[in-house]
């Protein structure tokens, strides 16, 4: 137990490479450990551990992905693509780092790597830990592709040799064939870890996990090379989990929607992979207001987080663009149908929820409510369950506190993956995109589509539909890039980009300062190399 302690407390400090600015460790640190299953499994959480990073982290897509009328003036220039909020200091509002991504390649290969380590652990149970980390490095290569581009390929773990970036397709490749060397993995519901419990975590991957991974790389590559070879092999590993050979999935009612993927039921068919989020771990937050992880929590207001019917005025009154905020108007125009239950169940009621208005009373000296107006903003209910910090300690003058949303935080659902099929089946010109479509149309209380079903209409409609279904999710901007719409949907800087800007890099995220502290076969994007 004493040298597993010891190991968890070293992960933080090992790295994958130089070039991640941290020194990496040789095979000899570990010839002490991986004598059973159970340390086996304790390199992988720190794997988990890092993981919420390679999915979620504030990176300028989540950003972008913030569909609103306003953004806020410090998240502005992310969608306007604004050279100096991107550049200046290393951006004042995140940091654009990748180290993260590449501490879980780190540790992935570390347990690939001392594979002939193993012992006491049966040929299947490694199969299936190798399995794990086989997916955990796809999906860092993945999101590596997507958020920046051309990337670095890790040679190995103890590797301290710069390294040059790869092609975004050279990266995207290194995802599909670690991907497929995960394909090994049980269906979910047989996922069991070292003590032979039922893992019911959905944040372990599984076949249904891996499928979907296989789907989306396949599917991006399709977006960025228009090639059909790409659409036919993402149409094909949706439709694995789709059809059910990955597992049991099924699309929720609309309210058990909200209440079990969503919300702190955390239990669904529907959610395929998410990213496991305990109250327990945020008990010690000490910050007085929520913390965002998901893009349409930025538009989290009344009565979620706060009860107080001032915040309304607040934001309408906003007179210096502080707050994220979207109006009743655009939330019709996305959701254009008066009978689509997402209207309902996304938003809080939605055109009638009222506020006081108040005028100041010369003779007694205070505020006095005159009134009651309709708030021309939107509130969004997709999150309804909060985790509140009590503790005076923590708090301090603050009080109660709303400190977190109560519910994993899901990164690929059954509804998106149909979308995605459909995406894929309308570029391969299949008639059944539209069954698609109507899958989840019907899930929203909605008939067939009605509209015009010819390739380029069809594909729009399946695209807004996908904003609409996975409002807030941080799906938005990938889906804009893998279209092609940034000139439609985007501002700024974004609606003037040449097909030049877009080969250089523009669609990506600056490489941070940390990657060329020790790597001097590092450079910058092209695009980004003419912006400072």
């Amino acid at each position: 137990m004493k040298k597993l302690l010891i190991l968890l407390l070293f992960i933080p400090l090992l790295s994958c490479n130089d070039w991640l600015t941290v020194e990496p460790e040789d095979s000899v640190t570990f010839v002490n450990y991986f004598k059973n299953e159970s340390e086996v499994e304790a390199m992988y959480n720190g794997i988990l551990a890092s993981m919420k990073s390679v999915c979620m982290g504030t990176q300028p897509y989540f950003y972008i992905s913030i569909d609103a009328d306003n953004v806020g003036m410090y998240y502005e220039g992310f969608r306007t693509l604004d050279p100096f909020t991107y550049l200046a200091d290393e951006s004042m509002v995140l940091d654009i780092e990748w180290g993260e991504f590449y501490n879980v390649i780190y540790l992935a290969n570390v347990m690939l790597e001392n594979e002939y380590r193993f012992e006491n652990i049966s040929k299947e149970r490694t199969e299936f830990w190798l399995g794990q980390a086989h997916f955990a490095k796809a999906l860092a290569y993945f999101r590596l592709a997507q958020i920046w581009g051309d990337a670095p390929i890790a040679k190995s773990s103890e590797s301290i040799e710069p390294e040059g970036k790869k092609t975004a397709l050279e990266v995207l490749n290194e995802a599909l064939r670690e991907a497929k060397l995960a394909l090994t993995l049980p269906t979910h519901d047989k996922l069991i870890n070292a003590n032979g419990s039922k893992i019911t975590s959905k944040q372990y991957a599984s076949l249904g996990t891996v499928n979907t991974l296989l789907a989306n790389i396949y599917a991006w590559l399709g977006g960025l090379t228009h090639e059909r070879e790409y659409w036919e092999e993402a149409e094909r590993y949706a439709s694995e989990v789709i059809d059910g050979k990955c597992g049991v999935y099924e699309l929720e009612s609309m309210d058990g929607l909200v209440s079990n993927v969503f919300g702190a039921n955390r239990n669904s068919r529907e959610t395929i992979f998410c990213i496991d989020n305990d109250p327990l771990d945020v008990d010690r937050k000490w910050w007085s207001e929520l913390k965002t992880e998901l893009p349409g929590q930025m538009l989290m207001s009344y009565p979620y987080t706060t009860t107080d019917e001032a915040a309304i005025a607040n934001i309408v009154n906003d007179s210096w663009d502080e707050y994220v905020k979207i109006t009743v108007e655009t939330v019709k125009n996305i959701y254009p149908e008066e009978s689509d239950a997402r209207r309902r169940e996304f938003w809080f009621e939605l055109g009638e929820l009222t506020y006081p208005v108040y005028e100041y009373d010369e003779e007694t000296e205070e505020e006095i409510e005159v009134g009651r107006e309709v708030t021309p903003y939107a509130h969004i209910a997709k999150w309804r369950d909060v985790i509140k910090q009590t503790s005076e300690e923590v708090t301090s003058w603050a009080g109660e506190v709303v400190i977190a949303t109560d519910g994993d935080w899901v990164i690929w659902r059954l509804a998106d993956l149909i979308l995605l099929r459909a995406e894929c089946r309308v570029n391969l010109e299949m008639a059944t995109a539209v069954n698609d479509l109507n899958t989840v149309r019907y899930r929203a209380e909605l008939g067939d589509y009605t509209g015009s079903k010819d390739k380029e209409s069809l594909r729009r409609e399946i695209f807004d539909e996908r904003r609409r279904e996975l409002f807030g999710e941080g799906q938005y901007y990938f889906d804009i890039v893998r279209n092609g719409y940034w000139k439609e949907v985007l501002y700024g800087n974004f609606t003037t980009l040449t097909d030049q800007d877009v080969k250089n890099g523009a669609l990506y995220a600056p490489v941070g300062v940390g990657a060329f502290t020790k790597n001097t076969l590092m450079t910058q994007n092209t695009y980004w190399q003419w912006q400072n």
